[in-house]
């Protein structure tokens, strides 16, 4: 592999399924923002379902990052976590509702932590790896802000996730973008 198409995270045949799952999440988000009232139930099962989803499609982009090269224990973790969240948040709905936001704080700074790590990889071998030091960082704020403040009112809790399903959306579209394998 030729160190002008290094990537943290590898190049993968399958970077589509990380922009559907990207796409699928601003409808999600926008949906949410424009029906608070059914709120809480809502974002634990939407989030379940999601997890789920984005665990296969990592645990998929982990098969494939090529010759097993850079990147993919990162894939092969972020699945498996993301698939036990997002079932145990669709199995049990009073027990998700409860601890709903400490599983939003947790996701969001295990993702801005790799992303982070990810653009400090790629700082002389990538030309956009300040987009994902910008998403690393916001995505641990926002972590930081659900650990700090857990038993807020559910309203903000709603607004801020549909926020962070929009900004997730399309940071994975871009994301997905970025890993697609450059022809030379």
């Amino acid at each position: 592999m030729e160190l002008t198409t290094f990537n943290f995270w590898g190049k993968t045949k399958y970077w589509w399924g990380i922009m559907l799952v990207g796409i699928l999440l601003i409808p999600a988000g926008l949906w949410l923002l424009f029906q608070p009232v059914m709120g809480y139930a809502v974002i634990s099962m939407l989030l379940g379902w999601g997890l789920i989803l984005f665990g296969v499609v990592q645990l998929t982009v982990s098969g494939d990052i090529e010759k097993r090269g850079q990147g993919w224990g990162w894939w092969l973790a972020g699945g498996i976590i993301d698939i036990l969240i997002g079932f145990i948040l669709v199995g049990n709905l009073s027990f998700s509702e409860a601890v709903l936001p400490f599983f939003f704080a947790f996701i969001f700074v295990y993702k801005g932590i790799a992303n982070l790590f990810s653009a400090l990889n790629m700082v002389s071998t990538h030309r956009y790896w300040w987009l994902y030091l910008v998403n690393g960082l916001l995505l641990l704020i926002l972590g930081l802000l659900f650990f700090a403040s857990p038993f807020t009112a559910a309203f903000s809790i709603i607004f801020l996730c549909a926020a962070a399903f929009i900004y997730w959306g399309f940071s994975l579209i871009f994301f997905g973008y970025s890993l697609r394998p450059v022809e030379q």
